[in-house]
């Protein structure tokens, strides 16, 4: 079963315009996440995640709790996120690429 159809509120069905899925089986999903400077995403949810960047850029995170946190990402860089919902804005000057390796559990 596609990840999107189990959450509602999955980035895929939030955020299909920063959200491309290239791969999916029963045990991960990949994605393609590409953000242009100024876009946004709405309150989104995540499974544990791994990121490599493939264009550096500085992203925005609203957490569900309100506050914000300011990320700098770097070309070649790795990330590791635990299951999360946050809204993104691109608050550079860059378009962020990333692919977005998320684990089914």
């Amino acid at each position: 079963m596609n990840i999107q159809d189990k959450h509602t509120d999955d980035a895929v069905n939030i955020a299909p315009h920063l959200h491309t899925v290239l791969f999916e089986d029963d045990k991960l999903r990949v994605l393609k996440v590409s953000v242009k400077p100024g876009e946004t995403a709405d309150m989104h949810w995540h499974p544990h995640n791994i990121n490599y960047i493939l264009s550096s850029g500085t992203l925005s995170f609203e957490k569900q709790d309100g506050s914000t946190v300011v990320v700098d990402l770097a070309e070649g860089q790795v990330t590791n996120s635990i299951e999360s919902s946050h809204g993104v804005k691109n608050v550079g000057d860059t378009v962020v690429e990333t692919v977005q390796v998320e684990l089914k559990s």
